[in-house]
C-alpha cells in the first residue's frame, strides 16, 4: 500500500512483528528537546540526547543532558554528560559536567571531569565520582569523620 514497489509477487515477506520474533531496536540519533514554551511536572527518562529550554519540576536520567540558556530545573539530574547553561535546584551526577557562564546551579554536582566557566553562580559542594561507584551507577559514599572530629562534635 505504502510501498514503493509497485509490483507484487507471489510471495509475501512477512514483518518481524507478523513472523513473530521482536522488531529490532533503533537508536534515537534525534534528541529529544522541551521547548521554552512547556512546562513538565514529573520524572524525565530518556535513552539519548535530551535538551531542555523550557521548565522540568522532577528528577532526570538520560545519556546526555542539556539544560539550555533560560531553562530552570528543580530536581536532580543523572546523566552521562551534562551541559547547564540555564538554572538548576538539585543534585547533579554525571561522569562529565559542564557548568556555563549564564549557569545558576544550586546544589551539589558528583563528577568525574567538571568546567566552570567564569561568571557562572555554583551554590553547592562539588565530589569526585568515584570511578568504580560510577561503574555501578551509585555514587561514592560519604567519608566518616575521623575520630577526633567526633570527639569535638560530642564535647567529650
Amino acid at each position: 500500500m505504502f510501498s514503493q514497489n509497485t509490483k507484487q509477487t507471489g510471495t509475501q515477506s512477512q514483518t518481524p512483528a507478523a513472523s513473530g520474533a521482536p522488531a529490532p531496536k533503533r537508536a534515537s540519533t534525534e534528541p529529544s528537546i522541551i521547548s521554552a514554551d512547556l512546562r513538565v511536572v514529573g520524572d524525565l527518562h530518556c535513552s539519548g540526547e535530551l535538551q531542555i529550554k523550557g521548565n522540568v519540576e522532577g528528577d532526570i536520567k538520560s545519556r546526555s543532558v542539556t539544560i539550555g540558556e533560560g531553562a530552570h530545573v528543580q530536581g536532580s539530574v543523572m546523566a552521562d554528560t551534562v551541559h547547564i547553561s540555564g538554572s538548576i535546584k538539585g543534585q547533579v551526577e554525571a561522569p562529565a559536567v559542564t557548568v556555563a557562564r549564564s549557569a545558576r546551579v544550586q546544589g551539589d554536582i558528583v563528577h568525574q571531569t567538571l568546567a566552570v566557566e567564569a561568571g557562572a553562580f555554583l551554590d553547592g559542594s562539588c565530589r569526585h565520582l568515584d570511578s568504580k561507584a560510577a561503574a555501578s551507577g551509585t555514587s561514592a559514599p560519604k567519608a566518616a569523620p575521623a575520630p577526633e572530629d567526633k570527639k569535638l562534635a560530642t564535647g567529650a
